[in-house]
């Protein structure tokens, strides 16, 4: 009996420090990760976007779809990612749009957009949130050349985005999707966007 009573005292023993160190090495494994992605990253992308003046209904669908226009564009920019938890991105990005019931049936341009936000990692899973007031666009070709909307602004995202990095921590992967939404109240819009981004580690 007092050696049945030995053994399981030693049982728990070990079995509560094992749960004690397994704490630090989980903590370990996301800090490591954090650490690996810190820097910054040059991307390339594309994607597609439906732009509606007084936005979209529940199915996505544009309530003022003879005014609504859509298009693809494509993007070049950095990703920096802080030790913080917070980042940022900014790129230049080209677009065309069309057609839609005003003068401007077809259009094309460039802009340069940029946002900062919040990212969390699991392994190397990334869940990127959008931090209020921190978008901006400055048009600098097409028909809305010289339009801006500088922070802060009441534009946001409807939805967090994902992303993955390699283990090795020099590739990027960023995913927009679900769909996503953009609201832009200034402007009396709200696109709705997929777009997909491949990075490399620069810095």
């Amino acid at each position: 009996m007092k050696g049945n009573i030995k053994k399981l005292a030693v049982f728990v023993m070990i079995a509560g420090i094992a749960m004690f160190m397994a704490v630090p090495t989980a903590s370990a494994n996301d800090l490591w990760w954090k650490m690996l992605i810190h820097g910054e990253y040059a991307f390339t992308g594309s994607g597609a976007c439906t732009l509606a003046p007084g936005g979209f209904d529940e199915n996505f669908k544009p309530y003022n779809a003879i005014y609504a226009s859509m298009g693809p564009n494509f993007w070049e920019g950095v990703y920096t990612f802080n030790y913080n938890g917070k980042g940022k991105m900014d790129a230049r990005q080209s677009y065309q749009l069309g057609p839609d019931n005003t003068p401007n049936t077809y259009s094309a341009g460039s802009d340069l957009l940029s946002w900062e936000f919040e990212y969390k990692m699991d392994g190397p899973e990334i869940t990127f949130t959008f931090i209020p007031e921190t978008y901006s666009l400055e048009y600098l070709e097409g028909p809305n050349k010289g339009l801006k909307l500088l922070p802060p602004n009441n534009a946001v995202f409807d939805k967090p985005w994902t992303g993955r990095i390699s283990p090795d921590g020099r590739n990027l992967f960023v995913f927009y999707g679900g769909p996503a939404k953009l609201e832009i109240p200034e402007f009396g819009i709200e696109l709705i966007c997929n777009a997909v981004h491949q990075g490399f580690k620069t810095h």
